[in-house]
């Protein structure tokens, strides 16, 4: 996430419905007499200050609507705790650019992009927020909108992990039968890549929805439960480490990075996979380490996982070993060689079953 997004959140957090400022704004919205807010009193602030009256009393939402029926700003500390000045007029520089045609929005972006504080202007004639800082400039939406909007994303990603989970269900098998191509774990990763970027538009819905989001948010937890932790796994069997040292998250994370237009094409993510970036390269045959597999066993820990699979050559050799060979690793008991051969038994049938 880049910097911006994440003083975005931040501001949409701040404002959120079921936090007290919001109940005040929402207040000013209801009465629809305007209102002019900024966060933070210091020396960048008071400079442009002209008029109004000091005021030093507990932030309190029925305060602000009344104090929101005069013409000036009011001025809060950097937690809105306290209502500092009220009836403001702020000054800022006017060869500052600004987009905005009303007085109200214009002194609002100007005075952010002057202090880098935040500036809340509510407008009494469109009924509307509009969030400033820096360079950020935001409209809040209505939430039966946002809501809407997030449940049609939900339903979006229950399709895609629908069809993910069938995907990791074929891949197991094919694991079995040593048949796993570089283009089923590419198609793979770019499914999960789709899911992550429809999850982080979720997010936001979420943060701008507040106390509202509630539901929301357990729908996409459930959604994503231990795909992430799989998905990690995936990249750890099939990461080509010949080319470039880069750990599973650091993988993911370049995946991220690709354009939408450069995720449609699955050589794009070959490429990343540490392979060469040809559609031919997608039909070469690749053995699994064992991560993704192993890491389904519930008995074995991570670092039994690890010994095992630096202890064989590939997947394959795990499948083929016998209990006396597993039980010949270090740290692997007898009754942890049993668990495996048991685990690996029940995942092949597991999976059989669910593709039938």
């Amino acid at each position: 996430m880049n910097e911006r997004n994440r003083e975005l959140e931040e501001i949409l957090a701040y404002v959120a419905p079921g936090t007290k400022i919001r109940v005040g704004i929402d207040n000013i919205l209801d009465a629809k007499t305007g209102g002019l807010l900024v966060i933070g009193d210091d020396e960048d602030i008071m400079k442009l200050v002209d008029g109004g009256f000091y005021i030093n009393c507990e932030y309190d939402s029925q305060k602000i609507y009344e104090l929101s029926k005069m013409d000036g700003a009011i001025i809060l500390n950097d937690d809105s705790k306290n209502i500092l000045y009220a009836n403001v007029q702020l000054q800022p520089d006017s060869k500052i650019s600004t987009i905005e045609s009303g007085t109200r929005h214009r002194t609002a972006e100007r005075v952010a992009k002057q202090t880098g504080k935040l500036i809340i202007a509510i407008s009494e004639r469109r009924n509307r927020i509009t969030l400033y800082k820096n360079n950020i400039r935001y409209i809040v939406r209505n939430i039966s909108d946002i809501i809407s909007q997030a449940n049609q994303a939900i339903k979006t990603l229950e399709r895609y992990r629908e069809v993910l989970d069938k995907a990791l269900t074929n891949l197991t098998i094919m694991e079995y039968d040593d048949l796993v191509t570089l283009y089923e774990v590419s198609a793979i990763l770019q499914r999960f890549e789709f899911m992550s970027r429809i999850a982080s538009d979720l997010e936001m819905y979420i943060i701008e929805l507040g106390s509202e989001g509630r539901l929301i948010k357990m729908q996409l937890e459930e959604i994503m439960m231990d795909l992430q932790g799989e998905i990690l796994d995936l990249v750890n069997d099939y990461y080509n480490r010949e080319k470039e040292a880069l750990s599973p998250n650091a993988v993911l994370k370049q995946i991220s990075k690709l354009s939408q237009e450069e995720l449609l094409e699955l050589e794009n993510l070959a490429f990343v996979l540490g392979y060469k970036k040809r559609y031919a390269t997608l039909d070469t045959k690749i053995v699994p380490k064992g991560y993704r597999i192993l890491g389904k066993i519930v008995r074995l820990t991570n670092k039994d996982v690890k010994i095992i699979v630096e202890s064989f050559d590939g997947l394959t050799a795990i499948l083929e070993a016998s209990e006396d060979e597993l039980a010949e690793v270090d740290n692997i008991s007898r009754f942890k060689a049993r668990t495996i051969k048991n685990g690996i038994r029940r995942l092949r049938f597991t999976a059989q079953l669910e593709k039938s």
